[in-house]
């Protein structure tokens, strides 16, 4: 049995986690593993950068062990000498080390064949095997794994070819270097890649005239402390029932009403004042410094529901999905993805002594020969010398998204399509591909960013972990159904 992992961030290094466990069983396993010579061991979020670039979550909601909720904080203990890690925001980097030091024992253990090279090709072969094309090589496959990350940074103001223009803000302290001393340097987007921007500046690069430009010139929330909850409503068994009430579908007023109620349980209103705020603000952001426990109880809810997010998803209709997008999605987000107290307290402080400046309703950017001008709504235009985007990935892709060929490849002849929603479109829960041209394809998994359409709000490290399991032991059923 010859299985292939493309990609060795957090969703392929969960992937060779369960075939280590299955060649245990079952020698004839052979593994692949291809991947970014970069990044290798730790994906892109997680690669060697600064130190200042911090985790947006305790170290005691992270593992890449799903079975072993302490493995992270026991690694910080034991081999980093951190003490009380369990509520520490750690460097990115160190859980980069940490998944590389579990990926090299497991591929020790697995004895798989390393290729530190990408993919450029899969065709899908008239027996359901996969052939696999790189520079330096060919070779089939009985079932693969696409695990490629992040997609490419969006170009909303097409800046790609401008000099000054950095597309891609990650390693932040390469990327950056090329600033030169004194530069005024804008921030495209405000969401969770520009506090990275801003922590970094505000530590190593002083020289810098640092501005964030956006639409809603609004920032994530703060993280709040509050206790794990216990839920009344949003269970597994309601989720069953309500499904089949409903002809498997679920009604966002549903929803709604069991998030209301579940707030009630604690004691917060889903009608107080605090809902009407512009999460992100200067003035939000102080008010939740402050210990605004409201905010930190719905953080703790929309968090804790992190094993639920994919059903809840999935039991919408069509038409639902969109609404909650059009009319919540906004909040969702700045109060599911918060990002560090003591980040905030840094950007708050440095917004009110004007060593930062903040402006909403961008509307254009007009390239200049070595700067730029970027145009706002009824204000007066600014100017910068280079722009770091910092706007997010793209999510609605197509056969035209050139700069990750595989993927161009995988869409233009049909063999992956589009989400809706986002990404690709694959199977739940086995995470199995769906084509045009070739209906379910089990042997082909997709993971990861890539199916964040379908896998709503994946883009924590236990959604992606521990989906790994399901897929891995659907493809084992599978192959040996195929073989009797």
């Amino acid at each position: 049995m010859k299985i292939a992992i493309i990609g060795m961030g957090v969703a392929g290094i969960s992937v060779l986690r369960e075939w280590t466990k299955e060649k245990e069983e079952d020698s004839s396993i052979e593994l692949t593993v291809f991947g970014d010579k970069h990044t290798f061991g730790t994906g892109v979020p997680y690669q060697e950068d600064s130190k200042a670039l911090l985790m947006n979550q305790p170290a005691e909601f992270t593992t890449i062990i799903p079975e072993k909720e302490d493995d992270f904080v026991k690694w910080l203990e034991n081999t980093q000498g951190q003490k009380n890690a369990r509520l520490k925001y750690v460097p990115r980097k160190l859980f980069g080390t940490y998944l590389t030091e579990r990926m090299n024992a497991w591929l020790t253990q697995s004895k798989a064949e390393v290729i530190k090279e990408q993919v450029q090709m899969i065709r899908v072969l008239p027996n359901n095997r996969l052939r696999l094309t790189w520079a330096s090589g060919v070779k089939d496959y009985d079932a693969v794994h696409l695990c490629v990350g992040n997609l490419p940074y969006k170009d909303s103001y097409h800046l790609i070819n401008h000099p000054n223009f950095i597309i891609d803000p990650f390693p932040i302290e390469k990327q950056l270097s090329l600033v030169p001393n004194g530069a005024a340097l804008a921030v495209l987007g405000t969401g969770l890649t520009s506090i990275d921007i801003f922590r970094y500046i505000y530590y190593t690069r002083p020289d810098v005239t640092l501005s964030f430009f956006s639409r809603s010139g609004q920032f994530k929330s703060v993280r709040n402390k509050s206790k794990p909850i216990e839920y009344r409503y949003f269970t597994k068994e309601n989720i069953k029932n309500a499904r089949e009430e409903n002809s498997g579908f679920i009604p966002l007023s549903t929803y709604i009403k069991w998030f209301s109620k579940e707030l009630a349980a604690q004691q917060v209103s889903l009608k107080n004042d605090w809902m009407k705020e512009s999460f992100g603000s200067k003035y939000t952001i102080k008010k939740e410094l402050n210990g605004n426990t409201k905010v930190g109880v719905v953080q703790a809810l929309l968090l804790g529901m992190n094993p639920l997010l994919t059903d809840l998803w999935m039991a919408l209709s069509e038409t639902d999905k969109q609404l909650f997008f059009n009319k919540y999605y906004s909040k969702w987000d700045k109060l599911r993805s918060s990002f560090p107290a003591a980040s905030g307290e840094r950007l708050v402080t440095s917004w009110e002594d004007k060593k930062i400046t903040v402006f909403d309703n961008l509307s254009d950017i007009i390239q200049l020969e070595k700067s730029f001008k970027l145009v706002l709504k009824d204000q007066k235009a600014q100017y910068a010398d280079y722009i770091i985007n910092a706007t997010g990935t793209e999510k609605t892709i197509s056969f035209k998204i050139e700069r990750m060929p595989l993927l161009h490849q995988l869409l233009n002849e049909r063999i992956l399509q589009p989400e809706t929603f986002g990404g690709v479109q694959a199977k739940l829960p086995d995470l199995s591909a769906i084509s045009q041209r070739y209906g379910v394809l089990r042997t082909l998994k997709i993971h990861g960013q890539l199916i964040t359409g379908i896998q709503f709000g994946n883009n924590s490290v236990d959604i992606i972990s521990a989906s790994a399991r399901t897929a891995v032991n659907d493809l084992v059923q599978y192959i040996i159904k195929n073989k009797e």
